[in-house]
């Protein structure tokens, strides 16, 4: 598979930056909330150290086997303050999208500014179905796979509702 250029988005509040391992430090603090995994389940990194290890690994933007793709851009406002990430898994089956926004920055529209314009840029590079994964309690994922114009199918991956476009 091949990897596009993969460039910073912007929205009028937001820039989305391709992730980088110097990313770590600044989203640690974000990522660092127990009420971040609520309904996603898993637990907030260990450290700096180890966040910054996984980044190290994401930034590849290759899975180990090659057949998908690992696109992640982190979520700044005021181009200077990371509020969350956006990602998405590119396969040559689908689009597997997925957003998180630090709790201090929900019920502001973040997530579902951000995910709409990631899914803007994979829809002119990719003509794969994009799909995301959604906890059937999570209303507030709902809202944004609604409002970014995803539709609620009759298909369940691990417990979670299968949204489309």
């Amino acid at each position: 598979m091949k990897l596009p250029l993969v460039p910073v988005l912007e929205t009028k509040r937001l820039k989305l930056i391709p992730l980088k391992e110097s990313h770590a430090k600044a989203m640690f603090k974000v990522l660092a909330n127990e009420k971040l995994y609520e309904f996603t389940g898993g637990k907030p990194p260990e450290s700096i150290e180890r966040l910054t290890e996984k980044y190290k690994f994401l930034q590849s933007r290759f899975s180990p086997d090659k057949k998908e793709l690992w696109l992640n851009w982190i979520i700044f406002l005021n181009k200077k303050d990371p509020i969350g990430y956006v990602q998405a898994t590119v396969s040559e089956k689908m689009i597997s999208i997925a957003w998180v926004v630090g709790v201090d920055f929900q019920g502001f529209g973040f997530a579902t500014e951000s995910a709409k314009e990631m899914v803007k840029w994979l829809r002119g590079n990719f003509s794969t179905k994009i799909i995301a994964c959604v906890n059937p309690n999570h209303f507030a994922s709902q809202k944004v796979a609604k409002n970014i114009g995803l539709k609620l199918t009759n298909e369940i991956i691990e417990s979670e509702e299968v949204w489309t476009l």
